[in-house]
């Protein structure tokens, strides 16, 4: 069976929240699409040879947020924070039920 991305820490989802709400409001979805998937190719990378991706990091997601360049900080308060929130916790909700295995029904 195929190994799923690192697991997700409550920092992991904050500093992707943070990323992406600094981003343009047209590319927030693409850019959090790409950190998951940037993320859990370098969880596979780090666990088949021993060390962090060259280019997006260890494979938490945090690390991945992290290697963009530094934007203006956010108000976690923010509309656009919470909205990034949401949106990074609802992709890796979908990813995660995407991959649920299937349970016989009694």
């Amino acid at each position: 069976m195929r190994s799923d991305m690192r697991r997700c820490l409550a920092g992991d989802l904050i500093t992707a929240a943070s990323a992406i709400a600094a981003a343009d409001p047209a590319a927030r979805e693409a850019l959090a699409q790409s950190l998951i998937l940037q993320a859990d190719a370098a969880h596979r990378y780090a666990k088949r040879l021993g060390r962090a991706h060259p280019l997006w990091g260890n494979g938490s997601l945090m690390s991945r947020a992290l290697l963009l360049p530094p934007a203006a900080p956010v108000d976690r308060q923010s509309s656009a924070y919470l909205r990034a929130l949401s949106l990074i916790a609802q992709l890796l909700a979908q990813r995660k039920s995407a991959r649920a295995p299937d349970f016989p029904q009694p």
